[in-house]
């Protein structure tokens, strides 16, 4: 049993100006107990803001949110300065660390740096953002006993299977950690195949973010995008192969010779911008197709969901190189902004939208699925509108940071006291 020092107790009383009535010592001694399990942990990571995108976003709040003493160690990036004087956690900033690659001239530095972070800031537990990285937890553990969780995302996990040298120095950090923070079941799923104690695992699903909520059509988009009286499909992400534009690029003609008047928001950037240029000009629906380019503001995000009429994001598993969804914030963020879903059924995907009930999952290979999805919600709305309240309803209820991000804490708190205790995934939600 915890007890509270005396002192510790004055001191809540003081700073809280409670009186000595039963109900309001019992919180101030509750919130002096809370206190001294406060743990100092250290999040070692190659993605985080003001980086753009799913993981950047994941770590941001994971770390904004959590009752713990957070300090980050993080990659350099324009602009962060500014950014990491707003946060209320240490930032410390190494140019070695960028996106999920460290040249192998750099891990001595990556490995000194962590290890006087850790002296510095009293660690009690090191997360690291990124398998590989989790070496130096690994290290760290065998030779000085520092309790080591390693943060999966689905991706991560399979693309190493492969290389079989490479996959087994995976398998050893994730069987030794003390214990892993998986963004979904699958993922989970995947770390149990490693041969890793589910008892170790804890799923912490990405969450939304408060700004993203139901509204009115943006007005100003509408004029620039000349959307009056069209039928809008959005789908937000970087432009990568697995998440799917190019198929839906495909399904187009069929969609629009059903709706013709069809128009499809890609949101986003990235390496595939001019295949999908191409695709567009060789399927002949560039009056039907717009590529706004990146969007790092929250505010102007919201306005394209709103002014959306149906999310699609149908992402598929890439064999070839592990390239997986391993959940999909940005189906969270379409629902909280009351659009149902056309997603593909593979991966974490199936855990964001639910099939059927806030959205539709497709054979994401499939350019006839993926237009008979789109066009039913289309021919449909008041069916179309009761997917989109029951996903609204569902990441209004589930899905907020604060609530998900408490399990983490709670499952810290574990690990430090020497043994991982993961907590339920998702509270049930009557839809």
């Amino acid at each position: 049993m915890e007890f509270v020092s005396r002192d510790s107790y004055i001191q809540y009383i003081e700073r809280y100006g409670l009186h000595r009535k039963k109900g309001e010592v019992n919180m101030a001694i509750t919130a002096a107990r809370r206190d001294k399990l406060k743990k100092r942990v250290l999040l070692v990571t190659g993605v985080f803001p003001p980086g753009i995108g799913g993981m950047q976003k994941y770590y941001y709040h994971l770390c904004r949110n959590t009752g713990h003493r957070m300090t980050v160690l993080a990659p350099i990036y324009g602009g962060d300065e500014t950014f990491d004087r707003g946060q209320a956690y240490k930032v410390i900033r190494r140019r070695f660390l960028q996106l999920e690659t460290i040249q192998i001239s750099s891990w001595p530095r990556l490995l000194y740096h962590t290890i006087a972070t850790i002296r510095t800031e009293k660690t009690d537990v090191t997360i690291y953002g990124y398998i590989l990285i989790g070496l130096i937890g690994l290290i760290l553990q065998l030779f000085f006993n520092k309790k080591y969780v390693v943060s999966v995302h689905g991706k991560d996990l399979l693309e190493f299977r492969r290389f079989w040298g490479v996959h087994l120095l995976c398998k050893t950090i994730l069987r030794r950690a003390d214990g892993v923070l998986a963004n979904s079941r699958y993922s989970k799923r995947i770390v149990m195949d490693y041969g890793v104690d589910e008892r170790k695992i804890q799923v912490v699903y990405p969450g939304v973010e408060a700004g993203f909520d139901r509204g009115e059509k943006a007005e100003e988009l509408v004029a620039k995008h000349d959307l009056k009286g069209k039928y809008v499909l959005l789908t937000v992400g970087r432009l990568v192969k697995r998440k799917g534009h190019d198929k839906v690029i495909q399904a187009l003609p069929l969609i629009v010779e059903q709706v013709p008047q069809t128009v499809y928001l890609i949101v986003g950037d990235g390496p595939e911008r001019q295949n999908l240029e191409r695709l567009v000009e060789q399927y002949g629906v560039r009056e039907h197709v717009i590529f706004t380019g990146s969007l790092a503001d929250t505010e102007q995000l919201r306005q394209y969901y709103q002014t959306a009429d149906t999310f699609v994001m149908t992402t598929r598993l890439l064999d070839d190189k592990g390239d997986v969804e391993g959940f999909g914030i940005v189906y969270l963020e379409a629902a909280s902004c009351g659009l149902p879903a056309v997603a593909g059924r593979a991966g974490g995907v199936a855990e964001a939208v639910l099939d059927q009930t806030t959205g539709l999952l497709v054979d994401p290979t499939s350019i006839e699925d993926i237009a008979t999805a789109v066009t039913r919600l289309h021919q449909d709305p008041v069916w179309r509108e009761s997917l989109a309240q029951a996903g609204y309803r569902r990441a209004k209820i589930s899905f907020q940071y604060e609530q998900i991000v408490s399990k983490m804490d709670i499952f810290l708190e574990s690990v430090c006291a020497g043994e991982a205790v993961p907590i339920g995934e998702e509270s049930t939600v009557k839809l």
